[in-house]
């Protein structure tokens, strides 16, 4: 009687790529994995995990993400984990031979899309800024998923070109602008009702003055009508989205004072990062709102969540309808 061997599987190297990689069958999943890493730029496992797999599948998701690597799909960085001991973590970017991939999936010439290698090239502070950025843009896409909302997603880059950023007197400097490019701008869509949020990550890096300067920026960006004029749309609220409270524990409440000191009020809202989830973003109560006390849910008083149906926001984002300051 013969008994067959079955042969171990090779372990991969981690901090280089095989030099005989595994043969991979590329699958729609990996696909929608290359084309997250287009659009978020950098992306964890556990980020691709929540995105695109199932909580029970994590061994699968790991696999795939190696053979992405090793077969030259996907980039890999490890930077220092900010609670481990030594430890580093993977972080995933788009490679060259990805890129291709989804070029060809979305049916554009390569040129066209907004990826080059010297985007993967970038420090760690901003690395962890856009990886905060996409915990908060997966937990609204998933959400908006599971209840059946359409949400269109504008990224820093798009933000940040030229003809994206609005430039807005500041109320108290005459002869003096400022300028808005927040970090992110989504819509959330059911039917005819749309509301739209700006997005800014806080990692506790931005002092008073500087912060105050952003708050009367978008006070003046939506009391003057540039805002409408960009986006043809009413309803905006800011979301400040606090991502890092190891240099200041009261970084929440502290921001909030600012922007009430500005006049700021309904237009801006303020949560911890680590109480946002697909579950709680848009109605368990983990935002605070400037001007006001207590906890709301992102869509309810001004947009609500009623009955299943989104409303618009017909309230006013300062007192009386005046810009800050």
């Amino acid at each position: 009687m013969m008994v067959q061997v079955t042969a171990p599987p090779v372990r991969l190297p981690r901090y280089k790529r095989a030099v005989s990689p595994p043969p991979m069958q590329l699958t729609a999943r990996d696909v929608r994995i290359l084309s997250a890493a287009s659009d978020m730029r950098f992306l964890t496992r556990e980020q691709v995990q929540e995105l695109l797999f199932s909580p029970s599948t994590a061994s699968y998701c790991k696999r795939r993400l190696a053979l992405l690597y090793h077969n030259a799909y996907l980039d890999r960085i490890y930077v220092p984990a900010l609670n481990s001991f030594g430890s580093t973590k993977a972080i995933y970017t788009l490679a060259t031979k990805g890129a291709s991939v989804v070029a060809r999936d979305r049916k554009i010439d390569e040129r066209e899309l907004d990826w080059r290698a010297r985007h993967n090239d970038r420090e760690l502070y901003f690395m962890r800024h856009t990886l905060a950025i996409n915990d908060f843009r997966i937990a609204v896409t998933l959400a908006a998923q599971e209840r059946g909302l359409a949400v269109s997603w504008t990224d820093e880059r798009a933000l940040k070109r030229r003809e994206m950023k609005d430039y807005v007197d500041d109320p108290k400097h005459q002869g003096r602008q400022l300028v808005v490019v927040p970090d992110g701008y989504f819509t959330v869509e059911q039917g005819r009702h749309k509301s739209a949020f700006a997005v800014e990550i806080d990692r506790a890096t931005v002092e008073e003055k500087p912060f105050k300067e952003k708050v009367r920026a978008y006070g003046e960006w939506k009391v003057t009508g540039t805002y409408e004029r960009r986006y043809a749309i009413k309803s905006l609220r800011v979301l400040w989205v606090i991502a890092d409270v190891t240099r200041d524990s009261t970084r929440l409440e502290r921001i909030k004072r600012w922007t009430e000191a500005e006049g700021g009020r309904s237009l801006f809202w303020f949560a911890m990062l680590d109480d946002i989830s697909p579950q709680t973003i848009i109605e368990a109560p983990v935002w605070q709102v400037a001007g006001r006390d207590g906890r709301y849910p992102l869509l309810t008083g001004g947009e609500t969540w009623s009955g299943g149906t989104l409303q618009p926001d017909t309230s006013s984002p300062f007192p009386r309808g005046s810009a800050p300051g």
